[in-house]
Protein backbone atom coordinates (compact mmCIF):
# COMPACT_ATOMS: atom_id res chain seq x y z
CA UNK A 1 0.00 0.00 0.00
CA UNK A 2 1.34 3.59 -1.25
CA UNK A 3 1.47 5.80 1.46
CA UNK A 4 1.26 10.10 0.62
CA UNK A 5 1.18 12.69 2.25
CA UNK A 6 -0.40 16.08 1.54
CA UNK A 7 1.07 19.26 3.13
CA UNK A 8 -0.83 21.72 5.98
CA UNK A 9 -2.39 24.35 3.72
CA UNK A 10 -0.64 27.13 5.36
CA UNK A 11 2.77 27.58 5.29
CA UNK A 12 4.62 27.19 8.12
CA UNK A 13 8.15 28.08 10.38
CA UNK A 14 10.70 25.65 9.45
CA UNK A 15 8.52 23.58 6.92
CA UNK A 16 11.39 22.84 4.19
CA UNK A 17 13.61 21.52 7.13
CA UNK A 18 10.74 18.58 8.25
CA UNK A 19 9.94 17.84 4.82
CA UNK A 20 13.10 16.77 4.44
CA UNK A 21 13.13 14.75 7.49
CA UNK A 22 10.14 13.03 6.68
CA UNK A 23 11.73 12.02 3.66
CA UNK A 24 14.16 10.40 5.23
CA UNK A 25 11.86 8.63 7.26
CA UNK A 26 10.54 7.00 3.96
CA UNK A 27 8.27 9.33 2.73
CA UNK A 28 7.85 8.73 -0.67
CA UNK A 29 5.69 11.42 -2.20
CA UNK A 30 4.77 14.63 -0.90
CA UNK A 31 1.68 16.91 -2.40
CA UNK A 32 2.24 20.86 -1.66
CA UNK A 33 -1.59 21.90 -1.60
CA UNK A 34 -1.32 25.75 0.04
CA UNK A 35 -4.65 27.38 -1.86
CA UNK A 36 -4.01 30.61 -0.14
CA UNK A 37 -0.74 30.87 -1.02
CA UNK A 38 0.82 32.68 -3.94
CA UNK A 39 2.96 30.32 -6.46
CA UNK A 40 5.95 32.95 -5.47
CA UNK A 41 5.26 32.12 -1.44
CA UNK A 42 5.54 28.52 -2.44
CA UNK A 43 8.55 28.80 -4.86
CA UNK A 44 10.52 30.21 -1.86
CA UNK A 45 9.10 26.45 0.09
CA UNK A 46 10.36 24.93 -2.60
CA UNK A 47 13.90 26.85 -2.53
CA UNK A 48 14.33 25.41 0.61
CA UNK A 49 13.98 21.99 0.45
CA UNK A 50 17.02 20.06 -1.48
CA UNK A 51 16.95 19.80 -5.11
CA UNK A 52 17.02 16.35 -5.31
CA UNK A 53 13.82 15.57 -3.62
CA UNK A 54 12.15 18.24 -5.53
CA UNK A 55 11.47 15.11 -8.40
CA UNK A 56 8.87 13.58 -5.15
CA UNK A 57 6.88 16.58 -4.68
CA UNK A 58 3.33 17.14 -6.64
CA UNK A 59 1.79 20.48 -6.82
CA UNK A 60 -1.84 21.78 -6.63
CA UNK A 61 -2.96 24.65 -8.12
CA UNK A 62 -0.01 26.19 -9.93
CA UNK A 63 1.14 24.10 -12.81
CA UNK A 64 4.08 26.37 -14.37
CA UNK A 65 5.69 25.06 -11.19
CA UNK A 66 6.20 21.26 -11.96
CA UNK A 67 8.56 22.52 -15.21
CA UNK A 68 10.10 25.32 -13.05
CA UNK A 69 11.05 23.02 -10.18
CA UNK A 70 11.14 19.70 -12.37
CA UNK A 71 8.30 18.36 -9.90
CA UNK A 72 7.00 14.32 -9.96
CA UNK A 73 3.70 15.85 -11.79
CA UNK A 74 0.69 17.73 -11.33
CA UNK A 75 -2.73 17.45 -8.76
CA UNK A 76 -6.29 18.55 -10.20
CA UNK A 77 -8.98 19.73 -8.09
CA UNK A 78 -12.35 17.88 -8.62
CA UNK A 79 -13.90 19.42 -11.22
CA UNK A 80 -10.79 21.36 -13.35
CA UNK A 81 -9.80 20.93 -16.70
CA UNK A 82 -7.06 18.22 -17.34
CA UNK A 83 -3.95 20.02 -17.64
CA UNK A 84 -0.75 18.58 -19.67
CA UNK A 85 1.97 18.31 -17.55
CA UNK A 86 5.65 16.93 -17.42
CA UNK A 87 5.14 13.67 -14.78
CA UNK A 88 2.29 12.73 -13.00
CA UNK A 89 -1.08 13.49 -13.65
CA UNK A 90 -3.87 12.92 -10.51
CA UNK A 91 -6.78 14.37 -9.18
CA UNK A 92 -9.65 14.99 -6.62
CA UNK A 93 -12.81 13.18 -6.76
CA UNK A 94 -15.65 12.90 -3.98
CA UNK A 95 -18.72 11.48 -5.84
CA UNK A 96 -19.41 7.52 -7.22
CA UNK A 97 -20.14 9.02 -10.29
CA UNK A 98 -16.35 10.52 -10.91
CA UNK A 99 -15.02 7.35 -9.66
CA UNK A 100 -16.44 4.94 -11.89
CA UNK A 101 -15.58 7.26 -14.52
CA UNK A 102 -12.15 7.38 -13.60
CA UNK A 103 -10.22 9.02 -16.17
CA UNK A 104 -7.55 6.88 -17.61
CA UNK A 105 -5.14 9.64 -18.38
CA UNK A 106 -4.70 10.24 -14.55
CA UNK A 107 -1.91 7.96 -13.06
CA UNK A 108 -3.74 8.25 -9.56
CA UNK A 109 -6.64 9.93 -7.68
CA UNK A 110 -7.48 10.44 -4.17
CA UNK A 111 -10.77 9.66 -2.71
CA UNK A 112 -12.73 10.75 -0.13
CA UNK A 113 -13.51 11.86 2.83
CA UNK A 114 -13.67 7.79 3.69
CA UNK A 115 -13.91 8.81 7.36
CA UNK A 116 -14.46 12.27 9.27
CA UNK A 117 -11.78 14.47 8.29
CA UNK A 118 -9.14 14.78 10.92
CA UNK A 119 -7.86 18.52 9.64
CA UNK A 120 -11.59 19.86 8.07
CA UNK A 121 -14.03 20.37 10.76
CA UNK A 122 -17.75 19.44 9.51
CA UNK A 123 -16.30 17.46 6.79
CA UNK A 124 -17.88 14.07 6.89
CA UNK A 125 -18.06 10.97 4.60
CA UNK A 126 -20.76 11.05 2.29
CA UNK A 127 -20.79 7.51 0.94
CA UNK A 128 -20.47 4.44 2.58
CA UNK A 129 -17.33 1.82 2.63
CA UNK A 130 -19.30 -0.92 1.45
CA UNK A 131 -20.94 1.03 -1.73
CA UNK A 132 -16.59 2.58 -2.52
CA UNK A 133 -15.91 -0.92 -2.80
CA UNK A 134 -18.65 -1.65 -5.37
CA UNK A 135 -17.05 0.83 -7.62
CA UNK A 136 -13.70 -0.19 -6.81
CA UNK A 137 -14.22 -3.87 -7.86
CA UNK A 138 -16.16 -3.11 -10.81
CA UNK A 139 -13.07 -0.27 -12.25
CA UNK A 140 -10.32 -2.67 -11.31
CA UNK A 141 -11.56 -5.03 -14.41
CA UNK A 142 -10.10 -2.51 -16.00
CA UNK A 143 -5.80 -3.36 -15.41
CA UNK A 144 -5.06 -0.31 -16.53
CA UNK A 145 -7.30 2.13 -14.56
CA UNK A 146 -5.50 4.62 -11.92
CA UNK A 147 -4.63 4.27 -8.53
CA UNK A 148 -6.92 5.30 -5.87
CA UNK A 149 -5.87 6.26 -2.84
CA UNK A 150 -8.34 7.06 0.37
CA UNK A 151 -8.47 10.60 1.72
CA UNK A 152 -9.89 11.98 4.87
CA UNK A 153 -9.76 10.72 9.09
CA UNK A 154 -7.22 7.81 8.28
CA UNK A 155 -5.66 6.29 11.21
CA UNK A 156 -3.50 3.51 12.28
CA UNK A 157 -6.32 1.01 13.22
CA UNK A 158 -8.28 1.76 10.03
CA UNK A 159 -5.44 0.67 7.54
CA UNK A 160 -6.89 -2.85 7.13
CA UNK A 161 -10.39 -2.24 6.56
CA UNK A 162 -9.44 0.55 3.30
CA UNK A 163 -7.41 -2.10 1.90
CA UNK A 164 -9.89 -4.54 2.41
CA UNK A 165 -12.15 -1.97 0.65
CA UNK A 166 -10.05 -1.63 -2.59
CA UNK A 167 -7.49 1.45 -1.92
CA UNK A 168 -4.47 1.48 -3.65
CA UNK A 169 -3.15 3.56 -0.55
CA UNK A 170 -3.48 6.41 1.71
CA UNK A 171 -3.21 10.35 1.64
CA UNK A 172 -2.26 11.80 4.87
CA UNK A 173 -2.82 14.95 6.61
CA UNK A 174 -4.64 15.44 9.48
CA UNK A 175 -3.01 12.28 11.09
CA UNK A 176 0.30 13.08 10.72
CA UNK A 177 0.42 17.19 11.07
CA UNK A 178 -2.16 16.86 14.07
CA UNK A 179 0.54 15.11 16.15
CA UNK A 180 3.30 17.41 17.96
CA UNK A 181 6.09 15.31 16.46
CA UNK A 182 4.93 14.83 12.66
CA UNK A 183 7.97 12.84 11.53
CA UNK A 184 7.11 10.40 14.36
CA UNK A 185 4.00 10.27 13.59
CA UNK A 186 4.74 9.12 9.87
CA UNK A 187 7.24 6.26 10.71
CA UNK A 188 4.30 4.82 13.38
CA UNK A 189 1.90 4.77 10.29
CA UNK A 190 4.44 3.34 7.80
CA UNK A 191 5.62 0.91 10.37
CA UNK A 192 2.25 0.07 11.52
CA UNK A 193 1.12 -0.31 8.01
CA UNK A 194 4.36 -2.64 6.97
CA UNK A 195 3.08 -4.61 10.32
CA UNK A 196 -0.01 -5.26 9.15
CA UNK A 197 0.24 -6.61 5.20
CA UNK A 198 3.16 -8.91 6.96
CA UNK A 199 0.82 -10.15 9.11
CA UNK A 200 -1.77 -10.90 6.55
CA UNK A 201 0.39 -12.45 4.32
CA UNK A 202 1.60 -15.34 7.04
CA UNK A 203 -1.69 -15.92 7.48
CA UNK A 204 -2.66 -16.57 3.68
CA UNK A 205 0.33 -18.63 3.09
Amino acid sequence: MDILLITQPQLKQNEAHLITKLFDAGLKRLHVRKPAHSALEISCLLDAIPENLLTNIVIHRHPKLVADYGLAGYHHMDQEELRHCKGTSSRSIHSLSNLSSLDDKLDYAFFGPVYRSISKKDYEPKVALPKIKEVLTDISKNKNRPKVYALGGISRKKIIALSEVGFDGFALLGSIWGHSDPVNAFIKFNQTCVESFSYNFDLVR
